[in-house]
């Protein structure tokens, strides 16, 4: 019942890089437990960071493009990854830790196939994807975390739009803790919240971000909700996140 709750995915894809002008490589992984992940690989020219994007709990990759199109076009690659049950990605979700085995498994072939170093990439985590960026983050250092509309956990999340939640009934999905993690990250965080974001409470970004370590630095985009972001930010959903990541020292990485 709680997977029901937690996830809306989409098999079909309603546009794709080629749309976008974007050169693009497909992926394809396998996870520990042998599922097998599908993105794409959409390279930026002398590119020397790739953003390694996971997204949030409804649609696939396909409608993240355009996202990803600003990205590539200010210098930096994007890896695109579907969780298994999305998109081209095979399987389906059966419990909390299946979707840490995919971001592992896309993020290992970042590593190995692209030989891009950890220091170069910067994982972005959009809204339920902040989990997987941020527990990543408390395991290794990258060269910076995006966080877009993270909230502080599932069950109070489920909370805020369900009323009381059994913990009997997030089963280990309890693992998705935000405000656990957060302050165990060993990179810069960049966070983006709306202020009228009517599916995860702006105080709950807040709250992240006031527990997240420094260098840190936070885009509050005034009467921006939980999807209108980059529409209603403009420019700065892009040039604020970029000038942090390209202007860190080199002892913050």
């Amino acid at each position: 019942m709680i997977i029901s709750m937690l996830f809306f995915p989409s098999k079909e894809f309603t546009t794709g890089p080629s749309d976008f002008g974007l050169v693009s490589e497909d992926m394809w992984c396998q996870t520990e437990d042998r599922v097998k992940i599908h993105g794409w690989y959409l390279p930026a020219l002398q590119s020397e960071k790739c953003l390694l994007f996971f997204h949030g709990n409804a649609g696939n990759i396909s409608i993240r493009l355009p996202k990803a199109k600003e990205w590539v076009s200010r210098g930096v690659s994007v890896l695109l990854m579907d969780y298994r049950g999305y998109g081209k990605s095979e399987g389906n979700i059966k419990g909390g830790k299946d979707l840490f085995c995919d971001t592992r498994a896309a993020l290992s072939w970042l590593v190995k196939e692209k030989k891009i170093d950890p220091s170069k990439i910067v994982l972005y985590g959009e809204s339920i994807g902040s989990v997987f960026a941020i527990q990543l983050a408390t395991e290794q250092k990258f060269h910076a975390i995006i966080l877009e509309a993270p909230f502080t956990s599932v069950k109070k999340i489920g909370e805020v739009h369900y009323g009381i939640v059994p913990d009997f009934i997030l089963g280990d999905f309890k693992l998705y803790n935000n405000e656990t993690a957060i302050s165990k990250v060993q990179c810069p965080v960049f966070l983006v919240q709306g202020t009228d974001d009517e599916i995860v409470p702006p105080a709950m970004g807040k709250l992240i971000f006031e527990n997240a370590p420094q260098p840190k630095e936070m885009l509050a985009v005034p009467s921006g909700h939980h999807n209108d972001l980059p529409d209603v930010a403009g420019k700065d959903f892009f040039e604020k996140p970029l000038n942090f990541i390209s202007n860190l020292a080199p002892s913050s990485q």
